[in-house]
């Protein structure tokens, strides 16, 4: 069942189980897995089933004194967390990802990519994919869309999927799709705006006896259970550790100053504006957002492991956005019907239409290949002779760029967050050598000259002015063996606690340049297989 702690009498007592804390894509994952078993869940949430600014949601409010994080826009704080918000693109990390690299410092988990693969195709079910995917060579294939051959020292092609939209929803939203699930379920009890306050230690210290979650109208609810999981983000994750520790004067995976540490991004950036003399429309076909058989997917390139460690590369993956061709009259028929769409006459009728009758072979020839072909472009694309050349840029693990805790307090008297996000030199380095070698391949193959971006090469300028953080927040409970390197163990239960675990990418002790969905379900199924276990 769901229910709002705010109206419920003081001085709630709720036995459970396993209590998860936080309702987004790993809490509501374990909830799924338990629902129907014999254990007794509660899962609480701060936030309630929408989005609430001036409430729940100021709660997320804090400061900077690094590069700036937006700490409000980045994360939700209602039911369902940030896949409210989430757009579906999805990947895997990728073997190196996994490994230790040695040109990387601070990098390697204690779990290989074999070990999470079962769980990363039980991952995409939990998305709402409907079939198993395939490889990438073989998803190419069924798009019928040939790549032009680079150099496969250098590059390979990568793809996203895109999880697929719901009734009402432009994608996956955990929330609709469990949200009766775990209503109807016997077994679990969804809390709403239960905000975390704080956990009861047992008297040898190593384990949780309760913890007590309070509403903004001052309903206060305390949960015994027999295992706690932290399920609350890549920041708040730590924040809490951190408010207990302080609280505690130690423990809570903090001992050796590890809790809040490494705290990463996913890095994207503008590097260059590839130029064609003609219509781009083939590359557009091959470098896009396609619609094949299995639904939406996107076709980019990502560095090879080898050129990664024989340069000492961080991980990095491209895509195109074209730009428009303004003179084609394929553009003037799709602004025509843009405008039309939306009940106004366009501006400029007669140009737009003269464009159109001198362009109107190239008119009927793309809208023949539309029809004519199964496999479509993923939207109404016009025809572009130019296009600019994005980055995903890896950030590199690194123990000064952190999550504290602030001065300043919240409506419910515990320390706001503090972040000092930090990356530079390494991560411009990787971004100018992948866009350089994307444009020396696309010049020899004859896509089109690349005018690459000054601040590739300009240390004058800050990478923190050219590449933008996307809140994929991650590392900050890194996931290690030895206690003196991490928060969390392998089964991401926090060192020197028997009971209490941590889900979410706060965990990733390195984050690739792959979206981190995936991964954080695919550790969330594990995490569940273990607590039942």
């Amino acid at each position: 069942m769901i229910e709002d702690l705010r109206d419920h009498p003081r001085g709630l007592a709720v036995q459970a189980d396993v209590c998860l804390i936080g309702a987004g894509a790993a809490g509501i994952t374990i909830a799924r897995e338990l629902a129907g078993t014999e254990l007794r869940v509660c899962l609480v949430e701060g936030g309630g089933l929408q989005f609430e600014f001036d409430e729940s949601q100021s709660l997320y409010a804090g400061t900077n004194v690094g590069i700036s994080v937006p700490l409000q826009s980045g994360r939700l704080r209602f039911f369902g967390g940030t896949t409210n918000h989430w757009t579906g693109r999805c990947a895997f990390l990728s073997d190196i990802d996994f490994r230790r690299r040695s040109w990387i410092p601070h990098s390697g988990w204690p779990v290989d990519r074999a070990e999470i693969e079962p769980y990363y195709q039980r991952a995409c079910e939990v998305a709402g994919f409907g079939s198993k995917w395939g490889s990438d060579e073989e998803t190419l294939a069924l798009l019928e869309a040939p790549l032009p051959v680079l150099n496969p020292q250098w590059l390979r092609p990568f793809i996203w999927h895109y999880a697929p939209a719901m009734q009402e929803a432009s994608t996956w939203r955990w929330a609709k799709a469990y949200g009766s699930l775990l209503a109807e379920a016997d077994n679990v009890r969804t809390l709403l705006h239960a905000n975390f306050a704080e956990f009861s230690l047992s008297r040898e210290r190593t384990r949780v006896g309760s913890v007590t979650v309070r509403s903004l109208n001052g309903v206060a609810a305390t949960i015994e259970a027999k295992k706690y999981v932290l399920c609350c983000g890549g920041i708040e994750n730590a924040r809490l550790l951190l408010l207990e520790s302080q609280r505690n004067s130690g423990g809570f995976g903090n001992d050796q100053d590890r809790v809040g540490r490494y705290f990463m991004q996913h890095l994207r950036g503008r590097a260059g504006l590839i130029v064609s003399a003609e219509p781009m429309t083939h590359v557009q076909n091959q470098f896009n957002l396609l619609r094949g058989p299995d639904g939406q997917v996107e076709v980019g390139l990502t560095l090879t492991p080898e050129i990664m460690e024989r340069e000492g590369l961080l991980g990095g993956s491209s895509i195109l956005v074209y730009e428009p061709d303004r003179e084609s009259g394929v553009t003037a028929a799709h602004d025509i019907w843009r405008a039309l769409q939306t009940g106004r006459w366009p501006p400029e009728i007669g140009d737009k239409v003269g464009r159109i009758a001198e362009d109107f072979p190239e008119l009927a020839g793309v809208l023949e290949h539309r029809l004519a072909s199964h496999r479509t472009l993923a939207g109404i694309v016009t025809p572009s002779k130019s296009a600019v050349l994005v980055v995903d840029v890896e950030q590199a693990p690194d123990p000064e760029s952190r999550i504290m805790l602030a001065d300043d307090r919240d409506a419910l008297g515990l320390p706001r967050v503090r972040t000092d996000c930090r990356y530079g030199e390494r991560e411009r380095q990787t971004a100018a050598r992948l866009a350089s070698l994307v444009a020396a391949e696309f010049a020899r193959v004859g896509i089109g000259r690349t005018r690459l971006e000054s601040w590739l090469r300009d240390e004058r300028v800050s990478p923190a002015n050219a590449l933008e953080g996307v809140p994929h927040y991650a590392g900050t409970t890194r996931m290690s063996e030895d206690p003196r390197e991490g928060v969390v163990d392998r089964n991401c239960a926090v060192h020197g606690m028997k009971n209490l675990f941590v889900a979410g990418s706060s965990v990733f002790p390195t984050v690739g340049h792959a979206n981190p969905t995936l991964t954080i379900v695919a550790l969330a199924l594990r995490l569940a297989e273990h607590l039942r276990q």
